[in-house]
């Protein structure tokens, strides 16, 4: 199980990888055991990815794509979950077989544990967002907007945790990137699929 010192101490890491400041580099475990258990992050992504999936579906309904009474619950929830998981782990099996054409192998382990407990500062901005949403204080298109403008605010910081740790040129740097985008867009239009949107 994560601790909350291990937590506080990647939040840390994260905000000064996030400020540019290499240092933070220091704040995660980059072993192979602690490669192993930058995965668990994930369960302390279930929160938010519950309240996104909830936001979704209350747009669907606001915009009278889908009726409440005749909304397919179960096939989305099934297919969301898969999705998720499916998407945490595409990146890091698409990048261990191309780490070393790349010529990355040796940050590779370093990459993963990072890209995978920054995840948790980049779901803040979309939590908030989600959240006043779900409330009602905004409305669907301010929700939409503020989370296009998420999208761009994470991939930026995504480029930044990218190029730190990876310390690679910036074309591959920002391949790496649109390929972890690339990924996350496929999955959802194929769990959309699944589930029937």
């Amino acid at each position: 199980m994560i601790s909350k010192v291990e937590i506080r101490a990647a939040l840390d890491g994260s905000w000064l990888l996030l400020r540019n400041r290499p240092e933070g580099m220091a704040f995660f475990d980059q072993s192979v055991q602690g490669f192993w258990r930058s995965f668990s992050v994930i369960f302390l992504l279930l929160p938010v990815y519950v309240v996104s999936c909830l936001a979704e579906k209350r747009l669907f309904f606001a915009e009278n794509l889908y009726h409440p009474d005749a909304f397919p619950n179960g096939s989305y929830w099934f297919a969301q979950f898969l999705g998720m998981g499916i998407d945490w782990l595409a990146l890091p099996l698409l990048l261990a077989l191309l780490a070393a054409p790349l010529g990355i192998s040796h940050r590779y382990v370093p990459f993963i544990v990072v890209r995978n407990w920054t995840s948790l500062l980049a779901s803040v901005p979309y939590i908030f967002t989600y959240v006043l949403f779900l409330l009602d204080i905004i409305s669907p298109g301010i929700v939409v907007l503020l989370s296009l403008t998420c999208l761009v605010v994470v991939i930026w910081y995504r480029y930044q945790v990218a190029r730190i740790v990876l310390q690679t040129t910036v074309s591959l740097t920002i391949g790496v990137v649109v390929l972890d985008v690339l990924l996350t867009l496929v999955i959802s239009q194929a769990v959309g699929f699944l589930w029937g949107a």
